[in-house]
C-alpha cells in the first residue's frame, strides 16, 4: 500500500540587508556552522553561506527559522 503524503509546507526566504534571513516550510537542519547552514524543506535542501551565521530561532512545529550574520549565498 502505498503512504498517505503530507501536504507540503508553504515555503518562503526573506532577506533583509544580508543580516537576517527568515525561512518557512522549514523541516529539519542537517548541519549548521558560521560559515554554512544546511537546511530541509519539502521543496529540497536549502544552503546559506556566509560569515557569522548563527540560527536565532527555529520551529519544528511552524517550519520557521530566523538565521543572523552576513549572509553571502543561498
Amino acid at each position: 500500500m502505498a503512504e498517505a503524503q503530507k501536504p507540503l509546507r508553504h515555503h518562503s526566504l526573506q532577506l533583509e540587508d544580508r543580516a537576517v534571513l527568515r525561512a518557512t516550510g522549514v523541516s529539519r537542519v542537517d548541519f549548521f556552522s558560521e560559515e554554512l547552514i544546511t537546511a530541509q524543506t519539502d521543496q529540497g535542501q536549502l544552503h546559506i553561506k556566509g560569515e557569522g551565521l548563527h540560527i536565532e530561532a527555529l520551529s519544528a512545529d511552524t517550519g520557521d527559522m530566523l538565521v543572523t550574520g552576513k549572509v553571502a549565498a543561498v
